[in-house]
């Protein structure tokens, strides 16, 4: 149940963070956090990182949403087992900011992204591709640690 309650909060949060950029900033509008280094940027992407796809819409979804499913389908039994797994978390906290990409991406047509910070080619992102890439790493490092024990 611990699971479930991680990817509820992460896309709660994610969507609600979503909402409240569409409402205070037009797309395309920039407000600086911090000096010439941390930007809010309203943008709506369409494809992937770096609108990647962006012009082949029906396949972005097919693809986010069959990701989601495989996911879905081999996490979920293990979301109801009793014993408390870095590993399943992390799995989690990846599936919780997929999903909600994928939600916002159903119900708009497109990703609402917002944070920039200005370094070379950095992309636009949201919370949820932060929790995608946290929970990658986290598990990333958590295998290297289990397999050199």
């Amino acid at each position: 149940m611990v699971y479930a309650l991680i990817v509820l909060s992460i896309i709660c949060s994610d969507l609600f963070t979503k909402k409240l950029i569409s409402d205070k900033l037009y797309i395309e509008e920039k407000k600086e956090i911090i000096k010439n280094k941390v930007y809010l940027w309203h943008k709506k992407n369409r494809g992937f990182s770096y609108n990647r796809l962006e012009n082949n819409p029906f396949c972005v979804k097919v693809i986010s949403g069959a990701v989601c499913l495989v996911s879905l389908i081999t996490v979920i039994p293990a979301m109801f087992k009793t014993s408390f797994n870095v590993s399943k978390t992390c799995f989690c906290i990846c599936l919780g900011g997929a999903l909600s990409n994928l939600i916002d991406r159903l119900k708009n047509g497109s990703v609402t992204d917002f944070i920039y910070i200005k370094f070379k080619k950095a992309p636009i992102f949201n919370l949820a591709d932060l929790f995608i890439v946290l929970g990658f790493i986290s598990f990333f490092i958590s295998s290297l640690k289990t397999k050199y024990k």
